[in-house]
């Protein structure tokens, strides 16, 4: 693979840097207005650089390193919340590695790792110039999530290599699978192109699809006080396993009906964590949906991941059923 260039501008800071000994200010607002990929944790601004090179292990095999900005959103078009500030994010062999610093006076910088196996599930998503990144992992037995949001006209492809390499990691669970394989152009060809765009970044090209369920956008006339108005049941979505664990893509909600929404949110759950899985039906204001349940555990601490399915697919949700209650779930 071919590595992105070191930016003109670190290339010219590390030059200032060994003549006149002071980081630029620019440096440590921040701002910059991109994502990018650093070669190593010496080409990060700030305090990003000595926080990785402290917390790196000199053996333990770096497979990506990027830099994101501050960017000013505290909240996504799916309820995730964040408070803004400037990160590095590494994948190792092992684990995930992320530096924050808030840029506020008195506020220390922070490291944090996440280990591979403490992992529920990773997500990546944009609305239009607005990206997340996302990790629901288990810390000191309870679950907990770390949020950072990123411009997404230059940082989509980089979060993406990032989950990608995450994946690539902890997979794959089957190098043969006992049930048939589905070729990617047919799920490609029944899936909306935004949800497509952001599948395909994330796909490892030893990938087998085995199974696809699908959801549609349902509404349904609410009883108000003056009238009925809409309200969502579900949103199109798309839950795709392969040999590599779940995909998971889903469209975000919209205000109301006919209205075009932009976000897309994907989630990316591995086999390893998988405790249980069953068929549900869930009455929402008079309207049965059917929804797959996916039990993760991570040590002494589950938690319910719900996937929402068209009628239509109960007998591939059947099928999924089975296959990993045979093959991933028995002892």
């Amino acid at each position: 693979m071919v590595q992105d260039p070191l930016p003109p501008y670190l290339k010219e800071t590390s030059d200032s840097r060994r003549k006149s000994g002071p980081i630029p200010e620019y440096r440590l607002t921040g701002k910059k207005p991109y994502v990018f990929r650093a070669e190593k944790p010496g080409h990060l601004p700030g305090v990003h650089a000595d926080l990785m090179r402290k917390t790196l292990h000199r053996d333990e095999g770096l497979l990506y390193l990027l830099y994101s900005p501050i960017f000013p959103e505290e909240k996504d078009p799916f309820g995730l919340c964040t408070t803004p500030g400037s990160h590095s994010v590494a994948v190792t062999k092992h684990r995930f590695i992320i530096s924050e610093d808030r840029h506020i006076e008195g506020i220390v910088p922070t490291v944090q790792s996440i280990p591979f196996d403490h992992v529920f599930y990773a997500e990546l998503g944009n609305a239009l110039f607005f990206g997340w990144f996302s990790i629901q992992f288990v810390v000191d037995n309870k679950a907990s999530r770390t949020t950072l949001f990123f411009p997404a006209t230059t940082g989509m492809k980089h979060f993406g290599i990032a989950l990608r390499k995450y994946r690539n990691m902890t997979g794959p669970a089957y190098d043969r699978l006992s049930v048939d394989t589905i070729d990617w152009a047919d799920i490609w060809r029944h899936t909306p192109k935004t949800e497509v765009d952001h599948l395909k970044p994330l796909i490892i090209k030893e990938e087998l699809p085995f199974n696809m369920l699908r959801s549609s956008e349902r509404w349904i006339l609410r009883k108000g006080r003056r009238k009925s108005v809409p309200a969502y049941l579900s949103t199109n979505g798309i839950l795709v396993s392969t040999n590599f664990g779940f995909i998971h893509a889903t469209d975000e909600p919209c205000t109301r009906p006919e209205i075009f929404s932009f976000g897309v949110n994907v989630s990316c759950i591995a086999f390893d964590g998988l405790k249980s899985a069953q068929l549900l039906e869930k009455s929402m204001n008079g309207t049965r949906l059917c929804f797959l349940q996916l039990e993760i555990g991570r040590g002494n601490v589950t938690i319910d991941f719900d996937i929402p399915f068209d009628e239509s697919c109960l007998k591939d949700a059947e099928n999924l059923a089975h296959f990993l209650a045979q093959e991933v779930l028995c002892p």
